[in-house]
């Protein structure tokens, strides 16, 4: 599972390795954090088998990869050392066919951001992809899914998520094969990065914040609690984004007293 930090990718490994205990198999959920903070690229990994699993390492050699950020998507190191025919289950806003990825893979995908937008308000697509996980893989059922998340997210906050994940068993698409069947030899490693090491965190955003300098009035309180440095003031004592050093967390729009920033989506 390759996604940002926030986004869930680690609860989804644990919700799914839950899921299969309750249906009587053997699973193990393992992280993997590089940059520990918000945005920054993570990885999670799931075994799952009808035997115990004595493994304790990473995996290495995945038959499926499930994508959460939409930008992660479109790059091929999602894919990497898949096993032959293995699936790539892609968080994108556009049909499998359009997808650049390439290999001996299958590729299916569901617009997550969307559905964790409209059902939880929040770009926290984790179990808006676990319901298109169910329907594209059949490793485990929607009902173990389901059953799991009410262990992890009680209450009101387990039905909105168990509606991101109803919605997605919907949406997602059926598999197609990849249309390109040679990766290219520049490749990224998702698992380095973060301010400080490559100085860019831009593509981390799901939003980036815009500024209304006519509502602004000056008073430099998204420049205090912005936590990249990523403002800096132009002539006219407004604010201006530092692209490469933002990571669209929003806390400037959220803190503005005169709600003068706004967050937009970024668009793939």
């Amino acid at each position: 599972m390759h996604g940002r930090g926030g986004q869930g990718a680690v609860t989804a490994s644990r919700i799914i390795a839950t899921a299969a205990y309750e249906e009587g198999k053997y699973s193990q959920a393992i992280p993997m954090y590089g940059t520990e903070r918000r945005g920054a690229p993570l990885t999670a990994y799931v075994r799952i088998d009808d035997v115990r699993v004595r493994e304790r390492e990473l995996v290495h050699t995945p038959g499926i990869s499930l994508c959460f950020d939409p930008l992660l998507s479109l790059q091929q190191a999602v894919a990497n050392d898949l096993l032959p025919n293995g699936q790539v289950l892609l968080n994108a806003p556009f049909a499998p066919d359009k997808s650049e990825l390439a290999g001996n893979i299958n590729i299916a995908t569901v617009d997550a951001t969307s559905i964790a937008l409209e059902t939880l308000g929040r770009p926290i697509t984790n179990t808006a992809m676990l319901g298109a996980f169910a329907k594209a893989t059949g490793v485990v059922k929607l009902e173990s899914i389901e059953k799991a998340i009410k262990k992890y997210f009680p209450g009101r906050l387990g039905d909105m998520n168990i509606a991101a994940v109803r919605k997605s068993y919907e949406k997602v698409s059926p598999w197609v094969p990849a249309k390109n069947k040679v990766a290219p030899k520049m490749q990224v490693d998702l698992n380095v990065g973060g301010y400080g090491t490559l100085k860019d965190v831009s593509s981390w955003r799901v939003f980036y914040p815009v500024v209304n300098e006519e509502k602004c009035i000056g008073c430099k309180t998204c420049w205090i609690f912005c936590p990249e440095a990523a403002l800096e003031w132009k002539a006219n004592n407004k604010p201006a984004m530092v692209d490469r050093a933002c990571k669209g967390c929003g806390v400037c729009a959220n803190e503005c007293p005169v709600k003068a920033i706004e967050m937009k989506r970024v668009e793939i």
